[in-house]
């Protein structure tokens, strides 16, 4: 009997992401970036397809704001609300619902079209959302019905078309023993949206011995300040450490470095 309750629960638990699977919308690129002065307009295409073999998506596109936290998640709220927006600069030509049979994919045209007056920010951005608006009939892993719906966003770029400035500072690092991390943290003081990769390594100063730390990807907007965790091996050995961490933005001419000695006093 436990043979056969072991094979129908894997059964379902398949047949749950079957069921899952059935259903998604994948879109190209995931981030539309415009550089354009007050007054100005352009067109960006966004490829939007229906991964499903066999349901069709119907369709609707909407707008939000959003920015990062000091952690670097995305926090979105109504559009314009925050003094980044630009939700309201843009337009659908196409119109803002649609459908897709499945397999099928379709290029939809944006148009921002920037104000005469705007603020002062360096960086305005949106959230473009596509959300299915006809829920699938399915089931979850306990065999209960549900509607299953997809949705997925498209993240908005504007800034005026002057010259770039990458501009990203380590402002401190320590050792955080409590919760076994470094912590970095970092501010962007360019006018431009930046991102890369942190990567950071420890010395044993008592054996020589190289550790290699996880990488971080990092995000920033203008004015971001980021608080980066980087985790230590579990059970760190006792000792003293030089930890450093390298931030690269793609540039060769843009990396900064941050160097720490700390002590790890419990065993």
């Amino acid at each position: 009997m436990k043979y056969q309750h072991y094979i129908l629960t894997i059964f379902a638990f398949l047949l749950s992401i079957n069921i899952y699977a059935q259903s998604g919308v994948s879109v190209s690129p995931p981030r539309t970036y415009f550089n354009l002065n007050t007054g100005e307009s352009d067109r960006k295409k966004i490829l939007v397809t229906n991964i499903s073999d066999v349901n069709t998506l119907e369709l609707a596109v909407s707008f939000n704001d959003w920015k990062y936290d000091e952690q670097g998640t995305n926090v979105v709220s109504d559009p314009n609300t925050l003094p980044t927006s630009c939700a309201d600069w843009i337009t659908v030509l196409s119109g803002n619902t649609f459908t897709l049979l499945p397999k099928e994919s379709k290029e939809i045209e944006i148009l921002m079209k920037v104000p005469e007056k705007i603020n002062q920010e360096d960086v305005h951005t949106a959230m473009m959302y596509l959300s299915q608006t006809n829920p699938i009939s399915g089931k979850n892993k306990s065999g209960e019905n549900i509607k299953i719906s997809v949705r997925t966003g498209v993240k908005i770029y504007q800034r005026l078309n002057t010259t770039r400035n990458i501009n990203v500072e380590f402002t401190n690092f320590v050792y955080d023993q409590s919760n076994n991390h470094l912590v970095l943290n970092i501010q962007n003081d360019g006018n431009v949206w930046s991102e890369g990769t942190i990567k950071s390594e420890m010395i044993n100063q008592e054996d020589g011995k190289t550790v290699k730390l996880p990488d971080v990807v990092f995000y920033s907007l203008p004015k971001d300040k980021r608080i980066v965790n980087i985790e230590l091996p579990k059970n760190l050995e006792k000792g003293s450490f030089i930890a450093t961490s390298t931030l690269s933005l793609g540039d060769n001419d843009n990396i900064k470095i941050a160097e720490l000695n700390f002590s790890n006093e419990k065993k």
